[in-house]
């Protein structure tokens, strides 16, 4: 075992890093010597016969350019192929410069000079017989007698050109095999250091971990029983003082404390529960809170005096808080029903008094029990849905009492344009036709507010009867083509109802149906096309009303649906009770309508109504 004679923990992880580092920097230092001299073999031996290389080998492809500008000049542009060869020329001259440069033996440079002698003869006899008169003259046989010597001319220069690469090619090989000699010996030597500092290292970090980790080791076993609520257990500590000594002594004053904390603890956890049941306890609205299961944890007096005689078991708790939805075939959890829900508790309290209630939730869990819990606050809105509906009957009361006169208007407005009191002039044709817009605009306003009371008041009492859903399409076909084929709009009604029977009111599924046809053809322009479509799908009647019309933006589309509300601010008559009316209805017979749209490219409403 290593004697290490140091006090601090942090001194003897710095020694065992010290030792280490020592190790991997002579090892290191080795390798960088070695890769030095490598480097300096390559540097002095490729360099200039890398530079021959490339210059030979670009001489070469110069050749190859300047004979190609020959054979352009014979055949197809003289000028082109005189500037291709003048621009290889130079490139040659450039390249030829750059090797001669570049020659470190007295053989590479006689070559070099016999290839530009060569060449030089090469360009005289170029210059010499290639003539601009003699290709317009078109004298095949003596271009193909020059255009031949030409090229035995340039490969006798390449041939010149390729010992170079030769000579260059054979230094290189006899350079790599110098620098092999060099890596291999390199490698042995620095793999053998690498062994040896590989092995101190294991041997040393071996002992130096034992000695570090075995007081550590030791004092999480005395922790794991301090967590597991052993407050009496004491870590021993060591004579030999360092950090993790000291950190023995400070747990073991942690475990004396904690015996104190956990009953002052204990106590603020009564304290607290205290607080909470009287804060619930004085508040004046219901609340309560119950298990996964539907047990009661929690209820406040308000509750108690309220909803008391709803909650004596788990079947009356769990049917008040699902509103009734705990008849379905797949029960939803308690807290997904609470929190997805938007329906308003409708009850009678204790007293007889009806009461509605607006249900507020949240839930809880406690972690180390996994026990889930749910806190329903039961908000009283009674006051705001008696307004509401003191509001409904008065607006049902108004419009009820404008019907009579309206009536009356009607009559007199018949009597006048029918000319029973006398002929008119044009200018009292004029103001009565103003008179009767004025008039229907006016009685379809009072039409709609009476229509969407009678719907509420006669929630639950309207009379349902068996039809066939292909009554609604022929219905819609005879009331509005004549309408849009007066407004050059081509309406097609698709029923592929396959004689699917709704259970329903006719007569209101008919209003819902032609409140939205009659919405199209309002909104569709001239030339426009509207499409409904029935049919079946999954135990549902599917209804699709599309239209190419002006379409809704994503903001009016999320309130097209609400009372008194009008997309379109420039189309006077109407209240937008339209789209209200027609989901009252849909809502009335189980069904559920949605809305699409895009502005500039129309509008798809689509219904679903279950089958009988």
């Amino acid at each position: 075992m290593i004697k290490l004679y140091t006090t601090t923990l942090r001194s003897k992880i710095l020694l065992g890093f010290m030792v280490i580092l020592m190790i991997m920097f002579f090892a290191a230092l080795w390798s960088i010597y070695n890769f030095y001299r490598l480097n300096e073999s390559i540097k002095l031996t490729m360099q200039d016969n890398y530079t021959s290389i490339i210059a030979a080998d670009n001489m070469g492809k110069s050749l190859d350019e300047q004979l190609q500008g020959i054979v352009i000049m014979y055949n197809q542009s003289f000028e082109t192929g005189y500037n291709l060869f003048e621009k290889s020329k130079l490139d040659f001259y450039f390249w030829s410069n750059s090797a001669g440069t570049a020659t470190s033996t007295e053989n590479e440079k006689k070559i070099i000079d016999t290839l530009n002698v060569e060449y030089q003869k090469f360009i005289k006899d170029v210059n010499d017989n290639i003539d601009y008169s003699i290709y317009i003259a078109n004298k095949r046989q003596i271009l193909r007698t020059d255009f031949v010597r030409f090229v035995n001319e340039v490969q006798n220069l390449k041939r010149i050109n390729n010992a170079i690469l030769d000579i260059n090619h054979k230094m290189l090989d006899r350079a790599v095999t110098r620098v092999k000699d060099i890596t291999k010996t390199a490698t042995l030597l620095i793999l053998v250091i690498l062994f040896v500092a590989i092995a101190i290292s294991l041997a040393f970090g071996s002992q130096f971990s034992d000695y570090i980790v075995k007081p550590i080791t030791t004092l999480r076993q005395s922790v794991t029983h301090i967590a597991e609520g052993h407050f009496e257990e004491r870590i021993e500590i060591d004579e030999n003082a360092d950090e993790i000594s000291a950190l023995a002594e400070e747990f073991n004053k942690m475990s004396e404390k904690l015996q104190v904390y956990e009953q002052l603890n204990l106590n603020k956890i009564l304290y607290e529960k205290k607080k909470s049941e009287l804060i619930i306890e004085s508040m004046n609205e219901p609340v309560l809170m119950v298990d996964e299961n539907y047990n009661v944890l929690l209820s406040n007096k308000a509750f108690d005096e309220a909803l008391g005689k709803y909650a004596r078991n788990k079947k009356e708790i769990k049917k008040l808080l699902t509103l009734n939805s705990s008849t379905e075939k797949n029960p939803t959890p308690l807290q997904t029903v609470l929190f997805q829900k938007e329906d308003i508790l409708n009850i009678k309290d204790v007293s007889g008094s009806q009461k509605y209630y607006k249900l507020i939730a949240a839930s809880l869990e406690m972690p180390e029990t996994k026990t889930k819990g749910t806190v329903v606050l039961f908000n009283d809105i009674t006051r705001f849905q008696e307004l509401d509906r003191m509001k409904s009957e008065f607006i049902a009361k108004v419009s009820h009492e404008l019907k009579t006169p309206l009536t009356s208007m009607g009559m007199a407005l018949g009597i006048l344009e029918d000319g029973v009191v006398g002929n008119l002039s044009e200018q009292q044709n004029e103001l009565l036709l103003s008179m009767k817009e004025d008039f229907e605009r006016l009685n379809r306003l009072v039409y709609e507010i009476l229509e969407l009371t009678k719907l509420e008041a006669n929630i639950g009492k309207i009379r349902f009867e068996k039809f066939e859903a292909r009554k609604l399409a022929e219905h819609i076909s005879k009331k509005f083509s004549i309408q849009a084929k007066e407004r050059k709009i081509n309406l097609e009604v698709d029923d592929k109802s396959n004689g699917v029977m709704i259970n329903g009111s006719y007569d209101n599924m008919i209003s819902a149906l032609e409140n939205l046809v009659s919405n199209s053809l309002r909104f569709t322009p001239l030339g426009g096309e509207i499409k409904v479509k029935l049919f079946p799908q999954n135990g549902n009647l599917m209804i699709e009303i599309s239209d190419t019309g002006i379409g809704i933006s994503p903001d009016n589309l999320k309130k097209i649906f609400d009372k008194f509300i009008q997309i379109d601010e420039s189309a006077p008559g109407s209240l937008g009770l339209g789209l209200s009316i027609a989901k009252e209805i849909i809502e009335i017979h189980n069904g559920e309508i949605k809305a699409f749209s895009e502005l500039g490219k129309g509008s798809i409403f689509q219904i679903k109504i279950p089958v009988a």
